[in-house]
C-alpha cells in the first residue's frame, strides 16, 4: 500500500480533477499521492509516445479514456475515496498489445497458411539420419537420341554405350520430349526394387516422373522388369541442338541392395564430431572463465572493498564492467571475435569465455557479499592483511557456493555452445543452420535431437552434482582414505586430459588475438564512441575529362575549383599527374576515375588531403578501364573526379540512433508479446505437470510424467534454433522471432510454474477440502491465491530473459535490433553497431531494474 504523504494544498474535488486534466497526475501529487502521480504522468507520457511511434491513431481513444480517468481519480482522492486501477491497467494493456501485434507483424492467417512450410521440419524429426546399411550397387544403362532426326541417325556416344549385364532396353532408339517409352531390363537383383534415372548430355542426373510419381521398378525372380517412362525436358530450351542435329542422353536403371549390419550415417558421425566440439567449447570456456572470474569477484564484492576510497573506486569500476559485458549476449560477442580472430571454434570459445567471466564474476561477488561477516571482523581485529582475510575468512565460506554456480554456468555454456555455430564455424548449431539452408531436413533433425539429448543429459548430471554439493555429500565421502585418494587422482587426471583435449578442439591460438589486435582495437574504439550524433553534409564534385587514347573525346575543361591533368589525354599505363586547384583547404577528398555509365573507381585508397591553399597533387598511371575503342567496353571518354563533403547544417541525432531507437522498441514489444503468449499456454499446462495436482492414480502419474518430460525436452532447444523453423513457418522477421520466444517460454515457464504448484502450503488446501469443497473450488480458493504472486514474479523474470534473447534472434531471421547489429558489423559500420550495443545494455539494465523492483513488491 502506498504511503500517503502530507498534501501540499487543500483542494476540492473539481480543483484536483482540473489540475490532473491539465497536467496528468498533478492533482494526485498536490494531494500527497506522489508515487501514484508520477506513475500516472510517466505512463500517459510513455503511452502517448508509443502511439505516436506506432502511428496507430485509433489507440488515442483508450489513451483519452485513461486521461479522463486520471482526472476522475484525482476528484475521488480529494474526497478521500480511492478507486482501483483495473480500468487504466486494462486500457494500457490494450494499447501495448495492439502496438506489439503491429510491431511484431502478428497475423493469425500466417500461422495457418504457413503450415505447409513447416511440414518438412516436423516430418524430419520423426525420420532422422541415424543408421544405414552398406549397399551392393547394380546399374545398367542404355543411350537414347533426343530428338529424332531423319536420316541418318548418328552413332551413339561410345562413352555412353549400353551395358550388357545388367542390360536395359528401350523400345525406340530416339524420341522427342514428352514421348512415352517402354523399358525392359535383365540381370538385376531378383525381388529388389530400383529406380530409373535420366542423364542429359553434360552428365546432370534427374529423377523420372510419370503422373507425378517417381518411376521405380521391382525385378522378378529372373531379375527382369518392365516399366514405362516419359522423356523429360532435360536440356534447357536455350541449349537445344540446331535443326537436323541430335544429342545423346542415357537412361540408367539402378539398384542398391543393403547387406551386413547397420552402420552410422555420415550425418551421425559428423554430429558426434560436433558434439565433442560443443562439449569442448563449453568446458574450456567455463574453466577459463572461472580462472579470471574468481579474482575479479573479490574486487567486485562490496564487503571486501569498502575499506578506503581507492578500493571502493575499484569496486564500482569492476562491477560496472562486469554488468556491461554480461548485458551483451554471447552471440554478439561471437560476431565481434569472428571479426577479430576469424571464423572458427576459437572465436566461439572467446565469446563464451568473456561472457562466463562477467556472469560468474557477478554471481561470485554476490556470494561473497552474503557471507557471515563475523570471521572477517575477527581477522581484521588481529591485524590480518587483505590476502590473509580472503584465504582464512572468505574462501571456506564460499567454496561450495562457487562450485554450485560454476556447474550452473557449465549448464548454460553447454546450451550456448550448441548455437554458437549460428554465427561461427563451431558446435552443433553450425550444422543445423547449414543443413536447413541446404534443405537437408533429416540431417537437421539428427543434429537437433543430438542437441536435446546432450543438453538434457548434461543438465541432469550437473543438477545431481549440484544437489550433492548443496547437501554436503560429495562423492567418495563414505569410502576409505586410499579410495578417496585414488578417486581424487582419477578426477585430476580426467580433468587434465579433458582440458588438453578441449584446448586443442577449440583451436586456442592466442597469437591470433595479437595478430588481430589492430582490428580488435578498431572495433573497441568504434563501440566505445557510438554513432550518436552527426552533421548533415553536402557533397561537391569537380571533374575533368580524360580521353583514352588521345583523340577519343574532348580535352579537359576549366572551372573553379578545377582539375588539371598532365597530360590531358593518353594511353593505358602512361604516367598521369592529377592536380586539384582552389579546393577547400585542409579537407579530405576522394580522387576517382569516372566512367560514362555513372560508375566510379578510386584512384588510390585513403586519398587525399588538400593543403592550406586548397591544392593537391597526385601522381598515378592511367587505368586501362578508361580506354575507348571497338574492343573496349567504353564508347565515350571517362574522367577524373574529385569529391568532398562540406557541413550543411547543425549537429543532429544520427540516422543509426533513430534506427536503434525504433528497433529497440520493436525488441521490447516482441519480448512482451512472446512472454504473454508463453504464459497464456504455460499456466494451464503446468497443472498437468504438478505431482500434487495429478495425484497417484495410474492416469494421473502418466499425465504428470508426460508433461514433465515434454517440458524438459523442449526447453533444451535454444530459441535461435526455433527461429530457423519459425521463419519457414511464418516467414523471416519479428513475427518469427516472437513466435520462437513464445514456443521456448511455454516449457520454461511450465516447468517453473509446476514446481511452484508442488511447493504450495498444504494447510489452506486441507482447510478448504474439510468444508466439502470439490477439486475446482479447492483450486480457485486455496491454490490460486498462493500461486499468483510467484507466477507473476516468474513471468517478469522470463520477460527479462526474453529481452536479452530478442536482441540476438535477429541473427537468424528473427527481426529486432540483433538483425540490424549483424548487418552493421558485416558492413564494417562499427560505430553504428556500437550504438546498437549501448542501446542493448541500457535496455537490459533498465528492464533488470524494473523487473527486480516489481518482483520485490510481489514476493
Amino acid at each position: 500500500m502506498e504511503e500517503q504523504e502530507q498534501p501540499f494544498l487543500s483542494l476540492s474535488g473539481w480543483q484536483a480533477a482540473l489540475a490532473s486534466l491539465i497536467i496528468p497526475g498533478s492533482g494526485q501529487f498536490l494531494l500527497g499521492r506522489r508515487q501514484r502521480a508520477l506513475a500516472l504522468f510517466a505512463s500517459l507520457l510513455a503511452l502517448a509516445a508509443l502511439i505516436w511511434w506506432g502511428s496507430i491513431s485509433l489507440l488515442f481513444l483508450p489513451l483519452i479514456v485513461i486521461w479522463l480517468w486520471n482526472g476522475w481519480d484525482a476528484y475521488r482522492l480529494a474526497q478521500e475515496k480511492e478507486q482501483g486501477l483495473l480500468l487504466p491497467l486494462l486500457l494500457g494493456a490494450i494499447i501495448l498489445y495492439s502496438l506489439g501485434a503491429e510491431a511484431t507483424e502478428f497475423r493469425f492467417n500466417r500461422l495457418v497458411n504457413g503450415l505447409p512450410g513447416i511440414q518438412p521440419y516436423l516430418s524430419a524429426l520423426a525420420d532422422p539420419e541415424l543408421f544405414t546399411y552398406e549397399t551392393e550397387d547394380l546399374a545398367g544403362r542404355t543411350p537414347i537420341l533426343i530428338p529424332c532426326v531423319e536420316p541418318p541417325l548418328p552413332e551413339p556416344d561410345p562413352n555412353r554405350a549400353p551395358t550388357v549385364d545388367p542390360s536395359v532396353e528401350i523400345d525406340a532408339a530416339c524420341a522427342d520430349v514428352g514421348d512415352r517409352l517402354a523399358v525392359r531390363g535383365e540381370g538385376f537383383f531378383p525381388g529388389e526394387s530400383g529406380e530409373l534415372r535420366w542423364i542429359n548430355p553434360i552428365g546432370d542426373v534427374q529423377r523420372l516422373l510419370v503422373d507425378g510419381e517417381v518411376v521405380t521398378f521391382v525385378a522378378d525372380e529372373q531379375g527382369r522388369f518392365t516399366s514405362e517412362i516419359i522423356v523429360p525436358q532435360a536440356v534447357p530450351l536455350t541449349q537445344q541442338p540446331p535443326p537436323g542435329q541430335t544429342q545423346t542422353h542415357v537412361l540408367r536403371a539402378e539398384q542398391h541392395r543393403p547387406f551386413g549390419s547397420p552402420v552410422p550415417t555420415q550425418t551421425l558421425r559428423l554430429v558426434f564430431e560436433k558434439i565433442g566440439e560443443t562439449i569442448a567449447l563449453a568446458f574450456i570456456s567455463t574453466v577459463m572463465g572461472v580462472v579470471f572470474a574468481v579474482p575479479l569477484s573479490f574486487l567486485a564484492a562490496r564487503n571486501l572493498m569498502e575499506a578506503n576510497p581507492l578500493t571502493r573506486a575499484v569496486y564500482y569500476v569492476t562491477r560496472t564492467v562486469l554488468n556491461v559485458v554480461r548485458s551483451i549476449e554471447t552471440l554478439m560477442w561471437a560476431i565481434i571475435f569472428a571479426v577479430w580472430v576469424g571464423l572458427g571454434p576459437f572465436a566461439g570459445s572467446l565469446a563464451l569465455w568473456l561472457h562466463t567471466v562477467a556472469a560468474l564474476g557477478k554471481l561470485y561477488s554476490e556470494a561473497i557479499e552474503s557471507i557471515d561477516p563475523g570471521p572477517i571482523e575477527a581477522l581484521r581485529a588481529t591485524g590480518a592483511n587483505w590476502p590473509q582475510m580472503v584465504v582464512y575468512a572468505v574462501l571456506p565460506q564460499i567454496l561450495p557456493t562457487f562450485t554450485s554456480f560454476t556447474l550452473f554456468r557449465w549448464d548454460i555454456n553447454v546450451r550456448l555452445s550448441t548455437v554458437i555455430g549460428l554465427v561461427s564455424d563451431a558446435g552443433l548449431g553450425f550444422l543445423v543452420i547449414q543443413w536447413i539452408r541446404l534443405n537437408r531436413f533429416s540431417s537437421m533433425a539428427t543434429a537437433i535431437i543430438a542437441i536435446v539429448l546432450v543438453v538434457a543429459g548434461l543438465d541432469y548430471i550437473s543438477s545431481r552434482v549440484r544437489q550433492r554439493i548443496i547437501e554436503g555429500t560429495p562423492a567418495g565421502q563414505e569410502a576409505g582414505p586410499w579410495r578417496r585418494r585414488l578417486t581424487r587422482a582419477g578426477i585430476a587426471i580426467a580433468f587434465a586430459f579433458l582440458f588438453i583435449w578441449s584446448w586443442q578442439t577449440a583451436e586456442i591460438e592466442f597469437q591470433e588475438l595479437v595478430a588481430g589486435a589492430p582490428d580488435g582495437l578498431r572495433i573497441a574504439r568504434a563501440f566505445a564512441v557510438p554513432d550518436l550524433f552527426d552533421r548533415p553534409e553536402e557533397t561537391f564534385t569537380v571533374s575533368a575529362p580524360l580521353p583514352v587514347p588521345c583523340g577519343s573525346g574532348e580535352g579537359q575543361t576549366a572551372g573553379d575549383p578545377r582539375i588539371e591533368l598532365s597530360p590531358t589525354c593518353g594511353a593505358p599505363g602512361e604516367e598521369l599527374v592529377i592536380t586539384g586547384r582552389d579546393l577547400p583547404p585542409d579537407t579530405q577528398v576522394s580522387v576517382r576515375w569516372g566512367f560514362p555509365d555513372g560508375g566510379y573507381l578510386r584512384v588510390r585508397s585513403n586519398c587525399c588531403m588538400t593543403d592550406a591553399g586548397g591544392n593537391l597533387r597526385l601522381e598515378t598511371a592511367i587505368t586501362p578501364l578508361l580506354e575507348v575503342g571497338e574492343e573496349a567496353e567504353l564508347s565515350e571518354p571517362g574522367s577524373v573526379v574529385i569529391t568532398w563533403g562540406e557541413i550543411a547544417g547543425p549537429i543532429q541525432l544520427s540516422e543509426s540512433f533513430r534506427t536503434v531507437v525504433d528497433l529497440a522498441l520493436v525488441t521490447l514489444l516482441m519480448a512482451l508479446v512472446a512472454t504473454t503468449i508463453g504464459s497464456f499456454f504455460a499456466i494451464p499446462l503446468s497443472f498437468f505437470a504438478a505431482r500434487n495436482i495429478m495425484g497417484n492414480s495410474p492416469v494421473g502419474r502418466t499425465i504428470y510424467y508426460f508433461f514433465r518430460t515434454a517440458f524438459n525436452i523442449f526447453r533444451s532447444i535454444e530459441p535461435l534454433i526455433l527461429v530457423l523453423i519459425a521463419a519457414a513457418w511464418v516467414g523471416a522477421g519479428p513475427f518469427a522471432g516472437m513466435l520462437a520466444l513464445a514456443l521456448n517460454n511455454i516449457p520454461n515457464l511450465g516447468k517453473l510454474f509446476s514446481e511452484t504448484i508442488e511447493e504450495i502450503d498444504q494447510g489452506p488446501v486441507d482447510a478448504i477440502k474439510a468444508t466439502g469443497a470439490n477439486r475446482m473450488q479447492t483450486l480457485v480458493f486455496a491454490i490460486v491465491p498462493q500461486l499468483v504472486p510467484r507466477f507473476l514474479a516468474f513471468i517478469l523474470y522470463q520477460w527479462d530473459i526474453n529481452i536479452r534473447m530478442s536482441t540476438v534472434i535477429g541473427f537468424v531471421g528473427g527481426g529486432g535490433i540483433g538483425q540490424q547489429f549483424r548487418l552493421w558489423v558485416g558492413l564494417n559500420q562499427y560505430a553504428a553497431a556500437g550504438m546498437a550495443t549501448w542501446a542493448i545494455v541500457i535496455m537490459v539494465w533498465s528492464m533488470d531494474y524494473l523487473s527486480a523492483r516489481a518482483r520485490e513488491e510481489m514476493i
